[in-house]
């Protein structure tokens, strides 16, 4: 088990993490902070999901033990294909680090991006990225009705 760096463990203690929370990582690579908000939640779930089959394939063998317990999930997928499936509960809370589609480097894919997060989540919830000291808050667009 690895320990998370520095930074990372500052942006896991800045989310308003709490039991029985449905969370989403966008990016979340090999698992490390999907990982460690996965144990604050209690009861709750964390779906980890990355664009890259290598990350995911690192995260699943990384989470084994969160996932058999079912406490965290990992999908393939970029955050601006991303949608719930069917049957899946929306979540209270995203967040991201170094990601493209959310840090400005990648524009029109943060509008796609943004809106898909939005769907995902419930009508309360919230989206952080890095870039803050250490997280920021982003706004999203009204969620459909």
């Amino acid at each position: 088990m690895s320990t998370l760096s520095p930074r990372l463990a500052a942006i896991v203690d800045a989310l308003p993490l709490g039991s029985g929370l449905r969370v989403l990582e966008i990016g979340g690579g090999p698992g490390a902070a999907a990982r460690a908000a996965a144990g604050r939640i209690g009861d709750g779930h964390l779906l980890m999901i990355d664009r890259s089959a290598k990350s995911v394939a690192l995260a699943r063998r990384n989470a084994a033990d969160e996932i058999a317990a079912g406490r965290m999930s990992v999908r393939q997928v970029a955050v601006e294909d991303f949608a719930l499936l069917a049957g899946e509960a929306p979540f209270d809370l995203a967040f991201a680090v170094r990601v493209g589609a959310l840090d400005g480097r990648h524009p029109k894919a943060g509008e796609a991006a943004l809106l898909r997060i939005a769907r995902a989540l419930t009508s309360e919830g919230r989206l952080f990225v890095d870039g803050g000291d250490p997280l920021r808050e982003l706004g999203l667009p009204p969620r459909p009705l």
